[in-house]
């Protein structure tokens, strides 16, 4: 691998690597209250002034409603974390501002995951190039607290409002229509494409688009796509744990405990777990993550699985129709990528080494 190519995964996985236990933390959190309180928790308390107007934490239900509304926020926040983190470990601590604040921009205008690596690169760049400004001597000492953090922020976002929101939003938009329309053909087939895509990008804008179709389909009643929204997005980590079972010597110690910790997660349909295979071997992991995914939601979505949860993973399996076909559609599915994988995948160049944590303290020193 190019140094070049080194240093950009390098940028990507250290964003990762702080968005993780986000992630971690927001899908366990939401996995809990919807075991402990349903799979509608989060209708279980109406908004009034403020979303916590109305909570009595002192209730089962609102004492639920609560613990999903920090892991609803967790999630929010997760494109935002990476985003930051990428941006940090490109330009440093100026990186950081504009990259929570544009992360959170890309994870609510649905560009997820890819949109905000994406901009982490170009706020990194821009940074980069403003800690070069020569700047009066009176001012120098804002320059890392007040006038790059607003300006990279303003710059950036611009770029990103301007140039890719409104493309990538008439894009999802239709692409979500066409998933909607191939509801009027075989049901293995629309189960198979958004499988496919939510093997694809793991959370991202691909997966999301997907989802809402499937939404809009339960709204009106056709609850199959749910079925394959739901085992599209646990398949991968599942099938990426099988295969670290299947070739351990394929995998560092550290790949191995990251695929421990995504095998819970992917239980609880939280797919985000797998984003660091993703994005160090794109090439290989997602056509095999694809591949599981497309076939099990096929299989699911054929054979008559309907679920008027839209989240849940392993929870609301009982609440399913026909769940043991739902269980076997996601054996099988895990399967596919799991082998496949296994024959893909290669071994590691050389021996980890020991990792370094990350110095991610916010300390400011204004001059």
């Amino acid at each position: 691998m190019a140094k070049q190519e080194k240093r950009f995964m390098r940028h990507i996985l250290t964003g990762i690597s702080y968005m993780i236990p986000m992630v971690v933390a927001g899908g366990i959190l939401g996995a809990l209250a919807k075991a402990f309180g349903g799979w509608d928790i989060g209708n279980a308390v109406t908004a009034g002034a403020t979303p916590f107007s109305n909570l009595n934490p002192f209730t089962w239900l609102g004492f639920w409603w609560g613990v999903n509304k920090l892991s609803s926020y967790a999630m929010d926040f997760a494109v935002a974390v990476m985003t930051a983190g990428a941006a940090y470990s490109i330009a440093g601590r100026p990186g950081i501002v504009p990259g929570m604040i544009i992360g959170y921009c890309s994870a609510q205008s649905k560009a997820g995951f890819l949109g905000g690596i994406l901009m982490a690169f170009i706020i990194g760049a821009v940074v980069n190039w403003m800690k070069g400004w020569k700047l009066p001597k009176w001012c120098e000492g804002l320059k890392s607290v007040m006038i790059i953090p607003v300006g990279a922020t303003f710059l950036c976002g611009m770029i990103f409002l301007c140039v890719f929101s409104i493309p990538l939003s008439l894009l999802m938009d239709r692409f979500s229509q066409w998933i909607i329309d191939l509801n009027g053909g075989a049901k293995a087939v629309i189960g198979a494409v958004i499988g496919a895509c939510l093997g694809f990008d793991m959370g991202g804008p691909v997966g999301k688009t997907a989802s809402m179709a499937a939404n809009a389909l339960g709204a009106d009643g056709i609850n199959g796509p749910m079925c394959a929204k739901i085992i599209g997005g646990m398949t991968p980590p599942i099938g990426l744990f099988i295969t670290t079972l299947l070739k351990k010597e394929k995998f560092t110690k550290t790949e191995h405990e990251t695929a421990k910790t995504a095998f819970p997660m992917g239980l609880c349909f939280i797919t985000e777990g797998v984003l660091p295979f993703a994005a160090a071997d794109p090439l290989r992991f997602i056509p095999c993550s694809m591949l599981g995914s497309a076939v099990a939601g096929a299989i699911a979505v054929g054979s008559g699985c309907e679920s008027v949860a839209g989240h849940g993973g392993i929870f609301v399996i009982p609440m399913m129709k026909n769940p043991m076909m739902f269980v076997v559609a996601l054996v099988i599915g895990s399967l596919v990528t799991g082998l496949t994988y296994a024959v893909l995948r290669r071994p590691p160049a050389e021996e980890e080494t020991q990792e370094q944590e990350l110095d991610f303290d916010l300390d400011i020193n204004i001059v």
